[in-house]
């Protein structure tokens, strides 16, 4: 039942980035309702799949890199119709989407091994999980503000602006959605790394605290405070924060991704005898 309702929410994405491509080419003011529809409805199937999961595992279906991913596409699509109800950015769809078919169509069609581990009940673990991934969502959004925000302003500092000008955002609407963002990701991830850090002191035995992904993630935190407190002081043109951004975003993908297949305290290949 699982797989079923993730390939229909699968292909219901895919009706609608189809059908996102034309109203963003012909620079209309919104997107149209049967591309909404497509892709809300593919929300529901994808929180279906999501619920029913949860139920059969009685826990948050997050057990392996199949259900992690699908589980960061669906607040990826989550976040895109909250930014796309405030800001109104057609193109939004064409950066975002894309990445959401992908993820979920990897979590479709490759499974990984589960952890089975009674510890992944724990509350504590939970509430890491979750704000985790809110906070990746967070500074996915801040990583698409900042790729606007360089090519608009290399369009208008070009003498002939092409029509990537005239379908994206302002700089100025690029500056309040990373603001936005960056300042929605950063307790998120704070919380989430928190909250792992008191788990692994109960659950595990031994130098956790050196565990690649651990050590990763700490990087990672350190480059979006960074970037945080310098957004803040006002210091920072907006060019030299998009590529910051993109950079965090870098190595967030490396953290969540990457790391996690070498990870043994850490990762999506179960330590035998240990919760992962």
């Amino acid at each position: 039942m699982y797989s079923v309702l993730l390939w229909l929410a699968l292909i219901l994405y895919f009706v609608g980035i189809v059908l996102t491509v034309p109203s963003v080419m012909k620079h209309r003011p919104s997107l149209p309702s049967s591309a909404l529809a497509a892709l809300g409805l593919g929300l529901g199937f994808h929180a279906a799949s999501l619920t029913v999961r949860a139920v059969h595992l009685d826990r948050l279906p997050v057990i392996d890199v199949q259900s992690a991913l699908s589980f960061f596409a669906f607040l990826v699509t989550l976040a895109f119709f909250l930014a796309y109800l405030r800001y109104r950015i057609n193109v939004l769809g064409i950066f975002m989407l894309p990445l959401v078919f992908v993820l979920t169509l990897f979590s479709a069609l490759r499974p990984g091994p589960s952890f089975q581990s009674m510890a992944f009940r724990s509350g504590w673990l939970m509430v890491h999980i979750s704000c985790i991934m809110l906070g990746y969502v967070g500074f996915f959004l801040t990583f698409v503000a900042a790729v606007m925000y360089l090519i608009q302003e290399r369009q208008l500092k070009s003498k002939n602006p092409q029509q990537t000008y005239y379908r994206l955002p302002s700089l100025e609407v690029c500056d309040q959605l990373y603001s936005r963002s960056l300042k929605f990701g950063l307790p998120f991830l704070t919380v989430g790394i928190l909250t792992g850090f008191v788990w692994a002191a109960h659950a595990w035995h031994g130098a956790w605290e050196l565990d690649p992904k651990i050590l990763a993630a700490l990087i990672t935190w350190l480059i979006y405070l960074f970037l945080f407190s310098a957004r803040l002081s006002g210091t920072w043109p907006g060019r030299l924060s998009a590529y910051v951004a993109i950079v965090g975003f870098a190595a967030i993908m490396v953290t969540f991704v990457g790391i996690s297949f070498v990870s043994g305290w850490h990762g999506y290949i179960p330590r035998l005898g240990k919760a992962p």
